[in-house]
């Protein structure tokens, strides 16, 4: 059988470095066993617990079972895949759920010798909540009645949140595939173009380098009589006018590690005062968030370097900014005055943090907006930005 690589792998290393990490939390959580759970949603990002320990990247509901002692078990959602998970994931065990993950997942924990443990179920905590399924969780539970189930999400939050260098060198080459994203998007667009095709220009940018897009959110708007201040999530049918304003968040990545990039650009014309306006502001607390960004900072002084927005008769919409990795991650720092609430935790800073730093700045009508961000890494001195994309409020065409 032909074991050669075909899809990108961690070293040996990394993995035995992430078990390692597990098996700390595992004690001081006082577990017995956890479960990562994984599951399709928002793009595959919810698999982000199950990736990180596995390189499995699951279509539907997957999960891992760990204990302390014993190495991670892989359960595959169905006999269909089991043939990529295999040349795909690191050599560990796997079990193919069927029809019955429940009893499948029973079945592992029993063997694992942990029936009548304290057993973490780690669910994704991404942009929201998602966790096993009811009737999955409800057989598991009726099998192992001496068991005590217990929430661990934040076991593998913590696990994720410092990431290693060779780590880092892997979202570097999706940041790098992002810009290029940018710069397709730059040199490509035409008036008159619909929006779908900009999807088209992304693909193009990265798929050569074996790259994937992530996130592909473009919208454009009339700046005389806008209607829009954050793009679709789905590439419109609308084709593109001179005096729009295009907004856009662009993650490409490699294997799941991608970066992140918010620029917005006028088409065929310079952008209005008011777009201009907001774009200052936002590209200025942008600035400032970089630099207090540092290890042994703390959420506060995230707050303090963007505060002055609040007296700039503007306020914020989505997130200062929020943690990276395999999913959009803790932290996430806002003002007390952003139109939409998160759930905020107070965070200090450690080398090693992948953020996404992206003010996002509204006008007091709430009619129009712009972003401007990038994905930074916590370093020794400081922040420093993986995307190398310039920041810029661009007229195309």
């Amino acid at each position: 059988m032909d074991t050669e690589p075909i899809f990108p792998r961690f070293s040996d290393a990394e993995y035995a470095r992430r078990e390692a990490v597990v098996r700390r939390e595992l004690a001081a959580a006082g577990l017995d066993a956890v479960i990562a759970v994984g599951d399709a949603g928002s793009r595959g990002a919810n698999q982000a617990n199950v990736a990180w320990l596995t390189n499995w990247w699951d279509p539907y509901p997957a999960y891992v079972v760990m204990t302390p002692a014993a190495a991670p078990v892989l359960l595959v959602s169905n006999q269909l895949y089991l043939h990529t998970a295999e040349r795909a994931a690191r050599p560990v065990e796997m079990r193919v759920q069927g029809l019955a993950p429940g009893e499948v997942l029973a079945r592992c924990l029993e063997d694992l010798g942990v029936a009548r443990g304290r057993i973490g179920v780690a669910a994704v905590r991404n942009v929201g909540r998602a966790s096993m399924p009811s009737h999955h969780f409800d057989v598991l539970r009726a099998r192992l009645p001496g068991a005590e189930f217990v929430d661990a999400t934040d076991v593998f939050a913590r696990a994720r949140l410092i990431k290693s260098a060779e780590e880092i060198a892997w979202f570097e080459r999706g940041a790098a595939l992002t810009d290029l994203a940018m710069e397709a998007i730059e040199r490509e667009v035409r008036i008159g173009m619909p929006e779908f095709q900009l999807s088209a220009i992304l693909h193009q940018a990265v798929l050569p380098a074996g790259g994937t897009l992530r996130l592909q959110f473009v919208g454009a708007t009339p700046m005389d009589d806008p209607g829009l201040i954050f793009p679709w999530q789905y590439p419109s049918q609308r084709p593109l006018a001179a005096g729009d304003v295009l907004l856009t968040e662009i993650s490409a990545g490699w294997w799941g590690c991608s970066g992140q990039i918010q620029r917005p650009y006028t088409i065929g014309c310079a952008p209005t005062a008011e777009y201009l306006r907001l774009f200052e502001l936002a590209f200025r607390a942008y600035d400032r968030i970089v630099d207090v960004l540092r290890p042994g900072a703390t959420d506060a002084d995230v707050r303090a370097a963007a505060s002055f927005l609040d007296d700039e008769d503007c306020r914020t919409f989505d997130v200062l900014l929020h943690g990276w990795g395999l999913q959009i991650e803790d932290p996430r720092v806002d003002l007390p005055s952003a139109v939409i609430r998160r759930e905020l935790r107070p965070v200090t800073f450690a080398e090693g943090m992948l953020l996404v730093v992206q003010p996002h700045v509204v006008s007091p009508d709430g009619r129009r907006a712009v972003q401007a961000g990038n994905l930074v890494v916590v370093e020794a001195g400081g922040a420093r930005p993986l995307q190398k994309h310039p920041m810029g409020f661009n007229t195309l065409c």
